[in-house]
């Protein structure tokens, strides 16, 4: 994913990294903005000799070639780094702007943060609802308690192929496989327990067994839809923190400039 940020009215790319859950950010836009330099690719080579002379730091080392969009509409491979290693950088070019760059640089990080996690929370409420929903109605069709918690282990069981995702997440039983979840199998599992809850009334479903079936094939029809789509399997699908952890957090965390000196 690439995106285009402003700071003070210039432009700075970055492209997001979803194996290592990060951004990294185009060196020579941060070059052109602290130097104000016409020439930031020159700027930008000629530092990198600068410092390894002076210092015996590689610059190059702490960066990336990942291909980013251009002005011409075309993709080209150019030097990126991570927020920690941008800061490395950025001591090394004297310019007013460094410090208000570094302070923007630690928020817009932040806020991708904040958005991610608030994107994760708001899915894994709207699952216990649509959860809940289902089990009030399924009680009407005589569905118990403990009959409930087994419609719901066997849909998990076609939507991960049978794998026992509590080993595969590394967590004891009485832990809840939805608090680890992505964003995407929230979702994923949010319309299958909401179709199921649709369908049950609709076909005047009635009695566990008959339930349990059709919640098996939405759930079914959920992983096939996901792997034709994203070529992953849904077992497959790395965990996340637990999100009860998340829900203590601060939502919209800044960073405290004092902090910057410590990067």
């Amino acid at each position: 994913m690439n995106e285009i940020l402003l700071f003070e009215n210039q432009e700075v790319r970055r492209i997001w990294i979803e194996e290592e859950q990060q951004w990294y950010f185009v060196v020579i836009d941060i070059i052109a903005l602290l130097t104000e330099s016409s020439r930031p690719r020159k700027y930008w080579s000629d530092l990198k000799s600068k410092e390894k002379k002076s210092s015996g730091v590689q610059l190059s080392e702490l960066c990336g070639q990942l291909k980013v969009k251009a002005n011409d509409g075309k993709s080209y491979k150019t030097d990126c780094a991570n927020k920690e290693n941008l800061f490395r950088i950025i001591q090394s070019i004297p310019s007013p702007k460094a410090e208000p760059f570094k302070i923007w640089l630690a928020n817009v990080g932040a806020q991708h943060i904040d958005e991610k996690t608030n994107k994760r929370l708001a899915a894994r409420r709207k699952l216990q609802e649509t959860e809940d929903k289902f089990f009030q109605n399924a009680q009407s069709k005589g569905v118990d308690k403990d009959g409930f918690s087994r419609i719901i282990n066997e849909g998990d069981k076609s939507l991960f192929d049978g794998k026992n995702i509590h080993e595969k997440y590394g967590l004891g039983e009485e832990e809840n496989i939805n608090d680890y979840m992505r964003t995407l199998l929230l979702k994923g599992k949010d319309l299958a327990v909401e179709t199921t809850d649709f369908n049950m009334l609709k076909k005047a479903l009635e009695g566990e067994g008959h339930i349990s079936e059709e919640h098996k094939g939405n759930s079914k029809a959920i992983r096939e839809y996901l792997i034709e789509n994203t070529g992953i399997k849904p077992e497959d699908i790395p965990p996340e923190e637990d999100i009860k952890k998340l829900k203590r957090k601060a939502k919209n965390k800044r960073i405290n400039p004092t902090d910057l000196d410590k990067q």
